[in-house]
């Protein structure tokens, strides 16, 4: 099993190469951001930190750029935005669903209350908007805020559908179409949109990265389904 892990983990390494110095730049903005003058806020921030994983929509935004043009400085600004609003969703989501730990670590919630961990989210959600406005376009902020929105509302339908067992294919996809893949979609669309590529290809990345979300989703409730 550590052998098909490090396989994994040196496999990532390959695949980000081509973008390792501006997901450094990510991380920087990322850890510029979360600084606070408050101890306690500070000491939230460096908790939710442990759940940036493989930063995988970071990358896939930059990947997208260098793919159909030339990765520029606000790429990385980007791509700490879609990290703000994924780790915005995941605070609100272990709240949901009353969950214990995220990635071995205690979840914000049970060390702190569901209080905290809420206003949290929405603290992620608002440096995501800051970010934003420090670029020369208001595209970003549109995008960025239509996919929260979708993102909210596949919340809400998930909520509303927990325990119906009568849930039909069309209605699971569509649910985890807005709750997951519309951010992975967007990504890949603000990666092509500031390489300024043309909207036929943002149109081909911006599918490609919701096919990607919702595989990943449909893979990830099998193995939570298996446990």
């Amino acid at each position: 099993m550590r052998r098909d892990s490090e396989r994994g983990v040196l496999r990532l390494a390959e695949l980000y190469a081509p973008i390792a110095a501006e997901l450094d730049r990510a991380q920087a903005i990322l850890a510029d951001e979360l600084i606070s003058d408050q101890a306690f806020i500070s000491d939230l921030c460096h908790h939710v930190r442990q759940f940036h994983g493989k930063l995988l929509r970071p990358a896939l935004l930059l990947l997208s750029a260098r793919a159909v043009g030339d990765l520029r400085p606000e790429h990385a600004v980007l791509a700490a935005v879609v990290e703000f609003v994924h780790s915005a969703t995941l605070v609100h989501d272990d709240v949901l669903d009353e969950a214990d730990t995220r990635r071995r670590a205690a979840t914000v919630n049970r060390l702190w209350g569901n209080e905290r961990a809420v206003l949290l989210g929405d603290f992620l959600y608002s440096h995501a908007f800051h970010l934003c406005s420090s670029l020369s376009t208001p595209l970003a902020a549109r995008l960025v805020g239509q996919t929260a929105v979708t993102v909210c509302e596949g919340e809400m339908m998930q909520v509303a559908n927990r325990g119906n067992l009568a849930l039909t294919e069309a209605e699971y996809l569509d649910i985890i179409g807005r709750k997951t893949a519309a951010l992975t979609e967007t990504c890949c669309r603000l990666g092509a949109l500031y390489a300024e590529a043309d909207e036929a290809t943002v149109a081909r990345l911006g599918t490609y990265g919701h096919s990607l979300g919702l595989a990943f989703q449909v893979v990830d409730d099998l193995l939570q389904a298996g446990q």
